[in-house]
Formats: structure tokens, sequence, C-alpha cells
């Protein structure tokens, strides 16, 4: 007997993946702003060469892609406004 399985995985942000780790950085006025390169259903703006020479990180000059983004008064907060900034995006691609 052969046993088959149907794995599920849920996404909590559909239309919406990161091509970038999440970037962090400190402010001059000392907040922080959380940074992660995005795909929006797939879809890039840059190729895999610009991500290289911008060493996947959205804060680059040179970097033209979509991002998301989180201001906190701590890195914690940061990245919280970070996933909620992703969602958003996430729930507007489907808001029809």
């Amino acid at each position: 007997m052969q046993e088959e399985y149907v794995v599920v995985h849920k996404c909590s942000h559909i239309g919406v993946a990161g091509t970038t780790p999440v970037h962090v950085k400190r402010m001059t006025d000392g907040t922080f702003k959380a940074r992660c390169g995005i795909a929006l259903m797939g879809t890039t703006n840059m190729d895999e060469a610009e991500f290289k020479a911008c060493r996947y990180n959205p804060f680059h000059p040179e970097f033209h892609d979509n991002w998301a983004e989180g201001d906190g008064a701590t890195e914690e907060e940061a990245l919280a406004a970070l996933k909620a900034d992703m969602q958003q995006t996430a729930n507007s691609l489907w808001a029809f």
C-alpha cells in the first residue's frame, strides 16, 4: 500500500515575494528603517546582475526595484512596520 500526502503551504503575502534579505539601517536621527526588495506577482524591475551589483541591498543608491519599508524608534518596530507594509502591499493586489 502506498500513502499519498497533500501538502498545503499558507502564504500570508500572496503576490509579494522578497528578492533581497531584510536590511535595517540606523538613521541620523536615531530611528531605524527596514527595507526588503520585493517582487510583485513574480515580476522585478532589475535583473540578477543588477541585484548582485547592488549587493542585494535595497538601500544601495543604484537599487531601482520595488521594496517594502518600515520605520520605527527601535529595530523591532521598524521590522514590524516592514511586515505591515508587505501585508498592505499584498492586500492591495487583491482589492478588486
